[in-house]
């Protein structure tokens, strides 16, 4: 009877791991689809041009302007997000309870910035408008943040998995992070706030490659 359970215990361990693999594909996929879902609703905030001629209509495409540019802004914004969450759970094998609740964070943000990206194209009070839409940004980068932080110390990617980020990734994060909490106060004096957000990018690069070079400097040094 003894020797019957000990054979049965691999097979045992086979459906467990089976079980909890399906488990993170099912979150990864849902992950997907609200990331895919967010990116469709933007079209709805996107401003039909009206008018009986072609001068008419390319005239209200042209007053509405800056909403198809915060509509084009808010889909690579969500694109970025849902690439870094591809890279953190590509090798995500197994789920715990602060895996599940940092991803249903990070989706919150997600869903909301279809809500934020309207409300950036109203009329006054830009300063408000433009801090929650930076906010909001910057909830959902530290939430991807602790995501990797929670995955690299834990065993919930397959074993013989590369670690999810580098230091070098994460420091980029928290720079592009923190430019836009910069931002924040700047808008409150000036529309060139966007400016913030535009320089983001390249600032992340240049600490990610001074990182990579202190790195291999570092690793020169001692071989």
């Amino acid at each position: 009877m003894t020797d019957q359970i000990e054979a049965s215990e691999p097979g045992t361990r086979e459906v467990t791991s089976e079980v909890q693999f399906i488990s993170a594909e099912r979150l990864i996929f849902f992950s997907d689809a609200v990331a895919a879902i967010a990116m469709t609703l933007l079209a709805f905030t996107l401003k039909v041009p009206h008018g009986a001629s072609n001068h008419l209509i390319l005239r209200s495409l042209w007053a509405d302007r800056l909403s198809y540019l915060e509509f084009l802004i808010s889909f690579v914004v969500i694109a970025r997000h849902w690439r870094s969450h591809h890279q953190l759970f590509q090798y995500v094998y197994r789920l715990d309870s602060r895996i599940i609740t940092l991803n249903m964070t990070w989706l919150l943000m997600i869903v909301i910035i279809p809500f934020a990206t309207e409300l950036l194209s109203g009329n006054g009070g830009f300063g408000v408008r433009f801090s929650l839409y930076a906010i909001i940004q910057i909830l959902t980068m530290l939430t991807s943040l602790l995501i990797s932080r929670h995955l690299h110390g834990s065993e919930l990617l397959r074993p013989g998995a590369p670690p999810p980020s580098t230091r070098e990734g994460d420091a980029a994060l928290i720079t592009v992070a923190a430019v836009f909490a910069i931002s924040i106060p700047v808008a409150f004096v000036t529309e060139w706030a966007f400016v913030f957000w535009i320089a983001s990018s390249p600032a992340a690069r240049v600490v990610r490659q001074r990182l990579v070079r202190d790195r291999d400097a570092a690793a020169d040094s001692t071989g």
